[in-house]
């Protein structure tokens, strides 16, 4: 078998792909009458806890004893399950008539992408979710506020132009990213 095939594999990717179509339509079937920030953001977030699932292989000794350049193939991982992520939600909420703004899933997709590799990082890969749905939830019941700070904490929901909003994703993001890439999960 090729290396990608084996990796693919020991992360659970292939199933994650199968599941993905299924999570994100049900998701959407559910939560898009009125398809408001709210149900877009919830979208996004299962969409991302489906992709992140595989963040760690099944033996961590394996892992460490392989001869591989582990921070490049996390570093794909992370960004391809970014990319697939988005374009699932993005795709499928053009069945209906009122589809989000791209920008809007895009950072949301960045931002939770970005906790789940920090997450991992910093807990485990088993707690990777833990992080997006905790900040996701906190932002849903916060009201919204005119701060700055408020806007940081409820930037999933927040509008797609907001500069805070957009920073916090973006530091998620490339911090997730990075973290994720040098140290791979906690075992």
């Amino acid at each position: 078998m090729r290396p990608l095939a084996l990796y693919a594999r020991s992360r659970g990717v292939p199933a994650a792909l199968v599941v993905l179509p299924v999570v994100v339509l049900i998701a959407w079937s559910a939560l898009h009458s009125p398809w408001t920030p709210l149900s877009a953001s919830l979208t996004t977030l299962a969409a991302v806890l489906v992709t992140t699932t595989g963040l760690a292989g099944q033996d961590p000794e394996l892992d460490r004893s392989t001869a591989v350049p582990w921070p490049s193939w996390r570093l794909g991982h992370l960004l391809l399950a970014a990319a697939v992520a988005a374009t699932s939600v993005l795709l499928v909420q053009r069945l209906g008539y009122e589809p989000f703004d791209a920008a809007f899933v895009v950072r949301d997709t960045a931002g939770m992408i970005g906790l789940a590799g920090l997450a991992a990082t910093v807990a485990g890969a088993r707690l990777a979710a833990a992080a997006p749905v905790l900040w996701w939830a906190v932002a849903a019941i916060m009201p919204p506020a005119g701060s700055t700070l408020g806007r940081v904490v409820t930037w999933p929901l927040g509008a797609p132009d907001d500069t805070a909003t957009l920073w916090t994703a973006g530091v998620l993001f490339v911090s997730g990213i990075a973290a994720y890439s040098a140290r791979g999960g906690r075992r």
